[in-house]
């Protein structure tokens, strides 16, 4: 099986990263423990997971389309005068544009999955 990209580079160094946890995991199922595994949305990672978002939705829409207001906690998307609102405390999306309201929201969801772990369990004598 092939795995193809075909988003932009910022998408792409998302792709390359989880390529590469899939092949280590691959490799060496052991190194993988449960207590090393966490949420990218816990409380001391929230700022990190906002700028992703930000850096994600520039590397789509554009700087000059979005506005980052991290004390207010949202982020505008502006395209073709339609505003997308997203809530940085709930990660959700207002927008009365349906089609611009589902591009943004399926962004977000899908960087959130790429960048929270698996919850992957330990097999006994898998991989020994």
């Amino acid at each position: 099986k092939a795995v193809v990209s075909t988003q932009s580079t910022g998408g792409d160094m998302y792709a390359d990263a989880v390529l590469t946890l899939c092949l280590q995991i691959e490799a060496n199922p052991q190194a993988i423990k449960q207590s090393s595994l966490r949420s990218i949305t816990q409380d001391k990672d929230k700022t990190t997971f906002e700028d992703r978002v930000e850096k994600l939705l520039i590397e789509l829409y554009g700087e000059e389309n979005i506005n980052y207001q991290p004390k207010l906690k949202y982020i505008t998307v502006t395209l073709d005068g339609e505003k997308a609102v997203i809530n940085l405390k709930s990660y959700q999306v207002q927008c009365s544009n349906e089609s611009l309201h589902q591009m943004v929201s399926t962004a977000i969801k899908r960087l959130h999955n790429a960048l929270t772990p698996v919850n992957v369990p330990i097999i006994p004598g898998y991989g020994t």
